[in-house]
């Protein structure tokens, strides 16, 4: 549904036609603003087939739904003549079933919940999976799903018996088995034994999903599940390595930000005094350094050199690529100076506290925002979030595209929310991967994926299976 996220797959099936050492260099031109294209003459026709993997379509438009049919056909028959399985992994939009999804329905005067169709979206993957048979298949979705009724009915129930039976009594049949280690030994599995805790994966995020995993009971081979691991990777361990950038002010003059920011915080010092002396303490000290250190900049699409530093060991193959020569998509975005004052506080805060400020009572009254619902102590708690450097961070989320509130930087200095880059290391995304449209629509993207060191973990215990 997304035009920018199908031209963002588009680049990367051109950059997935190649082994990783063969990618041509107007890729990496590309990605360095040095091309307007990542092909030349000599791979237009590689663009052209990689260009065909991604179409954008609308479910249950006749039309749409028949070149689904014919591309999935023609997926399923080339399998079979290769003598190869092939897999169905997508999921039900989210916004349906997400608790955020499901408040702001109710909030609607005339929703009616078995009236909304995106409850039922679920049904075109039953009928992919009644007329083209994969050896297997992945569903992901928000872990909300286990709790969603229509009409009395639970929509995780009626979701996992359909998949196990898709045509009815005839057709495939699929067993369905959690993708972690379980304790228990028998297949009497309940709903909460298929959420996904990716921090336990060794992803450097709380991001926990529904993902259920379907082998065709033809195949009777037992899985090996993923097992969860010790501690997770930090925010400081993935994005420390990347250059240090500040943010602007969409209402101040911040061309020179050893100017600027030595003001904005040592005002936040002085507000802060008034409720909490050790964040006052910490911003008093960070506006001398910012005065006597380095003028900053708010970083580019693409920032020239190479990157220094160390990432976690199981993830740095995955994620650097020599290459690249530079970061590609690390800049920051503008904010209100009300804003930069709260981030550059709530930083402080995290790093004296360990935890973020929530609520009105944990913020100087200067700094509280003028919104209906600050202050209730039921909503908006953590409205200002930090990803600090010692921890997994948060989940991200599309979110990210409509302001930084929760994905606010660490280093208070820098008064800043995530760049795109610095977001998709947090989602494990490759150094090389290449974000299509404006930047709202790159930070949306970036949030709506499912991780792919995760995927990638998934293809694994897939692949184990099916070889």
């Amino acid at each position: 549904m997304d035009g920018h996220a199908v031209r963002t797959l588009r680049t990367r099936a051109f950059y997935r036609s190649f082994a990783p050492s063969d990618v041509p260099r107007s890729y990496y031109d590309y990605a360095a603003g040095r091309r307007a294209e990542p092909w030349t003459d000599e791979t237009e026709h590689v663009w052209r087939q990689a260009s065909d993997r991604a179409c954008q379509l609308k479910l249950g438009e006749s039309a749409d739904d028949r070149i689904l049919d014919e591309r999935i056909s023609l997926i399923a028959k080339s399998a079979a003549q290769r003598g190869l399985p092939w897999v169905l992994v997508g999921g039900p939009p989210c916004q349906a079933f997400s608790l955020v999804g499901r408040a702001r329905n109710a909030g609607m005067k005339h929703y009616v919940a078995k009236e909304d169709h995106r409850h039922y979206l679920y049904q075109h993957y039953l009928k992919i999976l009644s007329r083209h048979r994969p050896a297997a298949f992945v569903l992901e979705n928000v872990k909300g799903m286990l709790s969603s009724h229509v009409d009395g009915q639970n929509m995780f129930e009626e979701i996992f018996e359909s998949l196990h039976r898709p045509s009815g009594r005839s057709g495939p049949r699929y067993r369905i088995v959690p993708l972690v280690q379980q304790s228990r030994r028998d297949d009497n599995w309940g709903p909460k034994d298929f959420i996904i805790r990716s921090e336990r994966l060794g992803l450097p995020q709380t991001r926990h999903r529904v993902i259920l995993l379907g082998i065709n009971e033809e195949i009777d081979v037992p899985i090996q599940p993923l097992l969860e691991l010790g501690a997770a990777p930090t925010v400081g361990d993935m994005i420390s390595d990347l250059p240090e950038i500040r943010s602007s002010a969409t209402d101040a003059d911040t061309s020179s930000w050893k100017a600027f920011a030595p003001k904005l915080l040592a005002e936040c010092a002085r507000i802060a005094k008034k409720i909490d002396t050790d964040t006052a303490r910490l911003l008093g000290v960070m506006s001398a350094a910012t005065r006597l250190g380095k003028e900053l900049d708010t970083g580019a699409a693409w920032i020239p050199g190479k990157v220094a530093g160390r990432l976690p060991s199981h993830l740095s193959a995955f994620l650097r690529d020599h290459r690249v020569h530079g970061v590609i998509q690390h800049q920051s975005r503008p904010h209100m100076t009300s804003d930069l004052m709260r981030y550059a506080y709530a930083a402080a805060f995290a790093h004296v506290h360990g935890r973020s400020p929530r609520g009105a009572a944990e913020f100087p009254l200067e700094l509280h925002p003028d919104h209906k619902n600050w202050g209730r102590p039921d909503r908006f708690v953590d409205r200002f979030k930090v990803q600090r450097a010692n921890s997994p961070s948060s989940t991200i989320t599309s979110h990210l595209a409509k302001d930084g509130h929760y994905f606010i930087h660490f280093d208070p200095s820098q008064v800043r929310s995530l760049s795109v880059r610095e977001a998709a290391r947090l989602q494990t995304f490759p150094d090389n991967y290449i974000f299509e449209g404006p930047l709202g629509a790159q930070r949306k993207q970036v949030g709506n994926a499912v991780p792919p060191w995760l995927g990638y973990q998934i293809a694994g215990v897939l692949h184990r299976v099916l070889k």
